[in-house]
């Protein structure tokens, strides 16, 4: 999918001089992978850490190539919309939210409440609002955003909502 081309004809077509939000959702990192793309895109099995509570095999390790291969094309197209939005003088007045929904597609982690089921990457940039640099190891969810995007907004945050703005 090119999400990248998916972004540039939003800006195209969304009103000049507003305010906008834009979802980028990848699928790539979801299961069912291109079996062996990541070998065939030169990563090599050697490379690969195994998490302990996976067998060290070489289908396991194969299969673990795919899934970061997938990761990359993901982080390739939010590059080039970082770009984008820098190119039209937006980056820095844009707040960025990157996430995903749930784990890695591999027994023990998606879908479960060990670790790697619950631990998925969270960055946020805005760049003219918020000073980048920190970390935060508090636990997030994503009720939070909700509240989050009302209050960027200058909304009210409805009292019946259960996440806090972050």
């Amino acid at each position: 999918n090119d999400y990248t081309a998916n972004f540039e004809a939003f800006l195209t077509d969304k009103a000049k001089g507003k305010p906008f939000c834009f979802w980028f959702g990848c699928f790539e990192p979801h299961r069912i992978y291109d079996e062996g793309i990541g070998l065939r895109n030169g990563k090599k099995l050697k490379d690969v850490q195994v998490p302990s509570f996976l067998p060290d095999t070489k289908e396991v390790r194969t299969d673990l190539l795919d899934y970061y291969y997938e990761i990359e094309w993901f982080d390739a197209h939010l590059a080039r919309i970082l770009k984008k939005l820098e190119e039209i003088g937006e980056l820095d007045n844009t707040l960025i939210v990157v996430t995903a929904d749930n784990g890695m597609a591999f027994p023990r982690a998606k879908t479960t409440l060990y670790d790697w089921g619950v631990r998925m990457p969270l960055a946020m940039m805005w760049a003219n609002k918020i000073k980048g640099g920190r970390v935060i190891d508090d636990m997030v969810s994503h009720t939070d955003f909700a509240p989050t995007f009302l209050e960027v907004a200058g909304l009210e945050i409805p009292k019946e909502m259960t996440g806090k703005s972050l």
